[in-house]
Parts: structure tokens; C-alpha cells; sequence
């Protein structure tokens, strides 16, 4: 018995000591102790393309881990994906109904066109004390309503004056002439109605079909042009704003391209992005505006990489005008918001906070789908300075605003569209297009969403 209970004893001890580690059996503090390990689970929703952005918060996510572990937080965070490829009012009601169902996702996707409808559905948490310096000036403007942020830009898509370097070469202009042109815009030396007097000329010269042309549907693209002429569509403080004088001269504008000049088709409504970016690839338009990042559909519509697009495409800031002081241009970036049901409002936080640390991942998403980023330190990275499309216009984001939330602005443009179709085609006049777009508006609009000048 004294043997048995001899190798019992024994056999106690080791295992205190070896419960101890090599203190010799005196515990840990308490401050040393190893927490345990809490998995959180954030589930991310996303719609169509862009996957670049939610990817960007999951690698993100990987190296909070390794910041949580450092500090001792025992927190590990793991992702549930829901990327969906939809329509975005079904998306945006997926949104809403998942959150009212208890299983609403804890980050999602959004743009300005959407954000009232997450926002008047209270599933918009306020992220305002993200907004940081490091992120290019005027960035969170799209997700701004009432004076707070509500969501995180995760891009800066620029719109600009696409043209066709051909043209010029055939009407004289040697390549030194050619590549200085974005800096003579830049400086305001060279001014929109140069450039719409230069889209004549090489009209006139024949060496292209038309001089400009624009997408075929409604979209806001055509702000650009309305606020180049010195018009405006907003108040600055979260209305839109029909003024009368500017909306007259665009209008004027708009059908003398296609009815006087005719530098500018009648019936691109009709022609469908296809023919139109196909236009543009191939320099039989000289000039185009949209976004930057419609590069890649232009090309693939005339079978080139980016790289040999850009052989023969270059980008120009809107320039100044008779009407505008300073050139500049657009931004409507896409962002990301947390709803306020999430169980984990601190880590959806740390997370954002993270993506912001990482430009490497931000300029991974810009590269990938031919934007700028918001985050200024992203644009100094490789993925975009050696893009062959953005490292020409990596100088824009120190012109961009970004485009206001606005309620309405959907119904906005699709009415501003219904004029520029009937105007091109030589149905209406400019004075007739200004006051059938005034009544539509008076008619769609509340007075809580417009203000008449």
C-alpha cells in the first residue's frame, strides 16, 4: 500500500507541474492568462460586380486577426458571404427583409442611388468617425445625409472626356501637341468650348463619323455637362435643384450637337452600348464622357487589352468653361455600410478601419475594375500607378467631388433622358424640353426632394 500510494503522489505532482508549465507550479498572473478564444462570425452581402470590394474586407479581416491575437483580444473573426448577382431594387429589398427577419447581413454593399432607401429603413449604422485625412478630400460625399457619414467609399470612379488621339494626328497635331493636351486642361488654358470647336473640326474634316457621343440610357453622366455649362442639380445641402437657366443651355446644348453642328448622333438611344462603345474603340467618334472605368468595355467591344486601348485613348478633366471657373471632375463611388442590428458593431468597425490601413487591398480593387481609390495612399500603390488606364489620370482624384445622396435623383435623370432622346431627334426645341422637364419634375417630386429656381 505505501508503494501504491508512493507512485500515486508521484504521479499527482508531475501533472501539477506540468499543469504549471516551467513556473515550478505557481499560476500565471492574471493579466498573462490566455483568454478564450471567441469566433465572431460577420456576414457580408454584395451585389453583381466589384467582388473586389467585400474580398478586400475578408483579407482585411485576416490581418485584424493577427492584430486581435497580438493584443490579446482572443477574438477571431470568420465571414459568411453572400454575393449575389441581381437586380438592385430585389437586392436592396433582400437588405431590408433579411434585417427584419433577425438575419440581416452585418456589412453590405451600397451606392449613393440606394443609400436613402437603406437609410429611411434604419438599417444604416453612422460610421462618421471614420472619416479620416486619409481618404482623398470629398470622397464620403455620396454617403453623407444629414450631415453624418453612412457608409465607407471603397472607390473613386472618376467620369471624364474620353478622346480619340487618331483624329489629331490626321488633322496635323504632331504628339507632342497630343500629350500635352490633359495639362493645357488641367490649367483651364484649354476650355470646353475649345474642345466642343476642336470635336467640329475633325467633324468637318472627315476623319471620324461623329464628334462625341455619350451613353445610350439615363444615368447620371449627363450632370457632368449640365454643371460644365454652369448649370446645377443640387443645393449643396441634400435637394436636387431645377435651374432653370442652366437646364435651358444644356438643353441647347444637347440638340444643337445632333440637329446643328451634328457632330453627335439623333438616335443613340436607339444604338445600344455596343455600337456605341465599339464607336469610341475604334475612333470612329472622337470623343465620349463617362466613367473612367467603362475603359474595359470599350476595349473588349473592339477586341483590346486596356493596355492597347490606351494606346490611342486619352483622358481630359471636364474643362473650364464660359460658365465654370476650374475644371474638374465627378465621382459616385461604391461603399459599404453596417447595419446597426449587427451583434458586432465594433469589430464591423475594426474591420473598415483595417481595410483603411491596407492600400495595398484598396488599390487591389481599383486596379481590378479601372478606378481610383478613396484612400489617398492606395493611389500611390502599383496595382494603380502602373495601370495602364489609371496611371494617366491618378492626378484626378485631387479634382473629384463626389456625387451627393440625393432622394430622387433617379427620377431626376430618368426625366432629364426623356428630353435629350426627343431633343436629339428633332421632336422638341430646348424652351419646349425646359418646361416639359419642369412640369415631370413638379409632377414626380415632392418639395421635401426639389427646389424650383
Amino acid at each position: 500500500m505505501k508503494r501504491l500510494l508512493s507512485i500515486l503522489l508521484t504521479c499527482v505532482m508531475a501533472l501539477s507541474l506540468a499543469a504549471c508549465g516551467d513556473r515550478g507550479g505557481i499560476p500565471p498572473p492574471n493579466g498573462n492568462q490566455h483568454p478564450a478564444t471567441e469566433t465572431v462570425t460577420i456576414k457580408i452581402m454584395h451585389n453583381m460586380d466589384f467582388v473586389t470590394i467585400p474580398n478586400a474586407v475578408v483579407d482585411a479581416g485576416k490581418r485584424l486577426n493577427e492584430r486581435y491575437a497580438a493584443e490579446g483580444k482572443g477574438i477571431v473573426v470568420e465571414f459568411d458571404t453572400d454575393y449575389q448577382r441581381i437586380d438592385w431594387r430585389e437586392y436592396q429589398n433582400n437588405v431590408i427583409f433579411s434585417d427584419k427577419s433577425g438575419d440581416g447581413p452585418d456589412i453590405y454593399t451600397l451606392d449613393s442611388e440606394i443609400i436613402y432607401a437603406f437609410y429611411n429603413a434604419g438599417v444604416l449604422m453612422d460610421i462618421s468617425e471614420l472619416m479620416t485625412d486619409a481618404f482623398v478630400d470629398g470622397a464620403f460625399d455620396s454617403f453623407i445625409i444629414g450631415g453624418r457619414a453612412y457608409a465607407m467609399p471603397f472607390d473613386l470612379p472618376v467620369r471624364a472626356i474620353y478622346h480619340n488621339r487618331e483624329p489629331l494626328r490626321k488633322i496635323g497635331w504632331t504628339e507632342d501637341e497630343i500629350n500635352a493636351l490633359p495639362k493645357k486642361v488641367e490649367s483651364g488654358e484649354f476650355t470646353f468650348e475649345d474642345f466642343m470647336a476642336l470635336c467640329e473640326e475633325v467633324t468637318s474634316a472627315g476623319v471620324v463619323e461623329y464628334g462625341m457621343m455619350h451613353r445610350p440610357g439615363y444615368g447620371n453622366d449627363f450632370l457632368d455637362v449640365l454643371e460644365t455649362l454652369g448649370g446645377s442639380y443640387h443645393d449643396g445641402a441634400g435637394k436636387l435643384v431645377f435651374e432653370e437657366t442652366g437646364i435651358s443651355r444644356f438643353f441647347r446644348f444637347i440638340y444643337d450637337n445632333a440637329n446643328v453642328t451634328k457632330i453627335s448622333p439623333p438616335n443613340m438611344n436607339q444604338m445600344g452600348w455596343d455600337v456605341i462603345n465599339s464607336a469610341v474603340g475604334r475612333g470612329d467618334c472622337f470623343a465620349y464622357y463617362g466613367p473612367v472605368y467603362s475603359s474595359t468595355y470599350v476595349a473588349m467591344s473592339v477586341d483590346k487589352t486596356p493596355a492597347e486601348l490606351a494606346e490611342n485613348v486619352q483622358y481630359l478633366l471636364f474643362p473650364k468653361s464660359d460658365f465654370r471657373a476650374k475644371p474638374g471632375v465627378t465621382a459616385a463611388p461604391s461603399g459599404m455600410g453596417i447595419n446597426p442590428s449587427t451583434k458586432h458593431p465594433e469589430v464591423c468597425l475594426d474591420l473598415l478601419r483595417e481595410v483603411v490601413k491596407s492600400p495595398d487591398l484598396m488599390a487591389r480593387h481599383g486596379g481590378a475594375i479601372f478606378s481610383l481609390s478613396s484612400v489617398k495612399a492606395a493611389n500611390e500603390q502599383p496595382d494603380i500607378t502602373h495601370n495602364p488606364i489609371l496611371q494617366g489620370v491618378v492626378y484626378m482624384a485631387r479634382y473629384a467631388k463626389g456625387e451627393p445622396a440625393l432622394q430622387g435623383l433617379t427620377t431626376y435623370t430618368a426625366e432629364l433622358h426623356k428630353q435629350i432622346v426627343q431633343l436629339e431627334l428633332g421632336l422638341t426645341d430646348p424652351d419646349k424640353a425646359t418646361s416639359e422637364f419642369k412640369a415631370q419634375l413638379d409632377a414626380n417630386l415632392t418639395s421635401d426632394q426639389i427646389i424650383f429656381k
